[in-house]
């Protein structure tokens, strides 16, 4: 089974795979006011390159961006 796919509002509201939060994603979520250590679990983050998207599986309205440091490098050819 892949990845789920969202709707995802920084990617131009196009579908997108989100995964679980890792590690300072997880402890930067908790720092957010919709995100309480009971729900944690359902929120994802968006597997696009570049993209800092972290929001509830069940509903795309209830996220936030991490900050830049979390942004994913271009990759160079």
């Amino acid at each position: 089974m892949g990845l789920p796919k969202r709707r995802c509002p920084n990617c131009g509201d196009t579908q997108q795979h989100f995964r679980h939060l890792r590690g300072d994603e997880r402890a930067f979520a908790l720092t957010q006011a919709q995100v309480h250590l009971a729900d944690l679990g359902k929120y994802r983050r968006c597997t696009r390159e570049g993209c800092v998207r972290v929001q509830s599986y069940f509903s795309w309205k209830s996220g936030f961006d991490l900050p830049e440091e979390f942004r994913t490098p271009a990759r160079t050819p």
